[in-house]
């Protein structure tokens, strides 16, 4: 099964509930029509029809297929529906790391030409030669918090073979009290040797959706991907480079089964991340056995096998699965989150969660000793040591805009924050800043600069007048009394949404001050890190999102957040995203290298 999606940023990334058709008790047989499962808004019941989606004029297989995955998505149809008690698998694999890392997108911060698909000879004929299906149970310290399912299919069309593989995780994260339920789906189309052909992602949180597709090109060599709005539009679409050989998660499943591992074995392949629409290095290392305590309170001696997974350059992602004799995994563990994946029955999968004691918002708050208790916001400069119990803090942390960092070993270093004036002379131990790039400046899928609810905010400080600097600052406040509702209840909203709803956190109040600003010709981008807050009785540093807009020669910080006209010194900066493209979520993988594992000390 899978590993749980480290979405950890807002703690929980934005995913639908995927489908397939409905369930049979044989393993095969062949069929052009879908029955589905049709959920009715406002009642508790689920009723089954059949349809048949007609074959378009020249369309191929993998076109058809993805027609279908959205038409379920655009009328609430779910095919091969889950929690229906037809439906029968047995195991999980991939998602535990990406939810994590995807939810914390969504819960940890708190403060072209179309490519050639293939052409079978009977494109409306399906035939499911085998079904596998798997489900686990998303465990917190303890706690039950969601449940993912996984079915691998092996098809045939004709004369063409492909394995559809389709996930669904679930998870309800607590933020600051409010509770964050968080789903992810997709659904794969690969070779039988696991080359990826086709995929459509789809994240879903709070009444806000992100939906991709992608679609590898007939000579293996590039990959489109398009961003779609929630009305179905096309927001964005994008080509990317493209190995031949990467693949998806039937590739991800082929490392640990194909053949089962032994100890002492080592694999890897270039994956497809979810929702970061980008592949990565994966490396499987088979330990040795050791005995595990299950769900039950029972004992199994299983595999152990680490798994390394680099999305990029600078960013790896560990995680451990625990395996049985034919590879499949009973369990997995990501440390820095500390998330488990068991796998179990499918009706414990589905029970009920328990209710959630940890708070992403409240329980992650880093202390930081020394840190003066007044007259913070009169400080020219703090300096900072910082530690990381895995990786290099030197290499995490930003080396830009009001930070400088200098390292001391491998796992510490010395952060010098400063305030940066809006106007006059930069302090002189900061780093050369970077001029904007054209994305800096540029509407994106996240950030809609002609979006109606946009403009029509836009409208409203159209007169403005002032230097760049004076402009932003006073865009900064007015943010900050637009959005009326302040709260954990959303993940992560694009501009568009939070200038309807004017509701959120410190990412609704970033991502739409980055809109303002680009829409009086300001670049602007996001900061992500943390900050320090005073909850109750919890002092120390919330992860948060805040802006930073090109003024004259300097980046310039703003948090609409907070509304004060800049920020001071008491802001740990990671890094920095202009939030475009179909991978703008690959910028949070930084601040997933820091969660759990950070220390923070003022410098004397």
């Amino acid at each position: 099964m899978g590993h749980l999606l480290t979405l950890r940023y807002k703690f929980g990334i934005l995913l639908p509930l995927i489908s397939g058709a409905q369930n049979r008790s044989d393993s095969g047989g062949t069929r052009s029509l879908y029955p589905c499962s049709i959920a009715t808004t406002g009642r508790d019941f689920t009723s089954h029809v059949a349809f048949d989606l007609p074959t378009l004029s020249g369309e191929s297989l993998g076109q058809r297929m993805l027609r279908l995955v959205y038409f379920s998505m655009r009328t609430h149809v779910a095919f091969r529906n889950p929690f229906h008690p037809t439906c029968h698998m047995n195991s999980p694999r991939r998602c535990l790391p990406w939810m994590l890392l995807l939810g914390f997108v969504w819960s940890g911060l708190t403060g072209c030409d179309d490519p050639q698909a293939p052409s079978p000879t009977s494109p409306t004929t399906e035939k499911v030669e085998s079904r596998e299906e798997t489900w686990g149970a998303v465990v917190l310290k303890g706690e039950k918090i969601g449940h993912m399912r996984q079915q691998i299919e092996h098809l045939t069309f004709g004369e063409t073979s492909l394995v559809r593989t389709t996930t669904v995780e679930q998870m309800t994260l607590m933020r600051s009290g409010q509770p964050l339920k968080i789903v992810l789906e997709n659904v794969y189309l690969e070779s039988p040797q696991g080359e990826l052909q086709k995929f459509t992602t789809k994240m879903s949180q709070a009444g806000s959706s992100v939906r991709y597709s992608g679609d590898v090109s007939a000579d293996g060599k590039s990959l489109t991907i398009v961003t779609y709005k929630p009305s179905g539009e096309v927001a964005n679409r994008d080509k990317i480079v493209w190995e031949p050989s990467a693949g998806g998660r039937f590739r991800f499943h082929q490392l640990f089964t194909d053949p089962p591992l032994k100890p002492g074995d080592t694999v890897e392949a270039s994956v497809l991340m979810p929702a970061l629409n980008r592949a990565g290095k994966t490396t499987v290392t088979a330990i040795d056995k050791e005995e595990v305590t299950l769900l039950d309170g029972s004992k199994q001696s299983l595999l152990k096998a680490k798994v390394m997974e680099q999305p990029s350059k600078d960013v790896q992602m560990e995680s451990f699965y625990w395996l049985d004799e034919t590879g499949q995994m009973v369990k997995s563990f990501a440390p820095a989150q500390q998330f488990e994946l068991f796998r179990c029955s499918k009706e414990f999968a589905l029970s009920p969660n328990k209710e959630v004691s940890f708070d992403w918002a409240l329980d992650t708050i880093v202390p930081a000793p020394g840190m003066p208790k007044e007259d913070r916001d009169q400080l020219d400069k703090l300096g900072y040591r910082v530690t990381l119990t895995a990786g290099d803090p030197a290499k995490v942390f930003a080396n830009e805009g009001n930070q400088a960092v200098k390292a001391i070993d491998d796992h510490a270093a010395e952060l010098a924050v400063y305030r940066v004036p809006a106007e006059g002379k930069l302090p002189a131990g900061l780093p050369a800043m970077q001029a904007p790039v054209a994305a800096d400046r540029e509407a994106s899928p996240l950030v809609q600069v002609s979006d109606p609810a946009v403009k029509a905010l836009s409208d409203q400080v159209a007169s403005l007048k002032g230097t760049p600097s004076e402009r932003a600052i006073v865009l900064e406040k007015f943010v900050h009394q637009t959005i009326q509702e302040k709260n954990f209840s959303q993940g992560f909203l694009s501009a568009a949404e939070v200038a309807q709803a004017k509701v959120g956190d410190c990412t609704e109040h970033s991502v739409l001050l980055i809109a303002l600003l680009r829409a009086q010709g300001i670049p602007a981008r996001g900061a992500m890190g943390l900050v320090y807050v005073d909850y109750g009785e919890k002092h120390g540093f919330a992860y948060h999102m805040w802006t930073e807009a090109w003024v004259g020669d300097r980046w310039l910080p703003l948090d609409a957040t907070r509304g004060k006209g800049g920020i001071g010194v008491d802001y740990i900066k990671v890094t920095q995203t202009n939030l475009s493209g179909s991978d703008a979520f690959a910028a949070f993988l930084p601040v997933s290298q820091v969660v759990g594992q950070l220390k923070v000390e003022v410098a004397p």
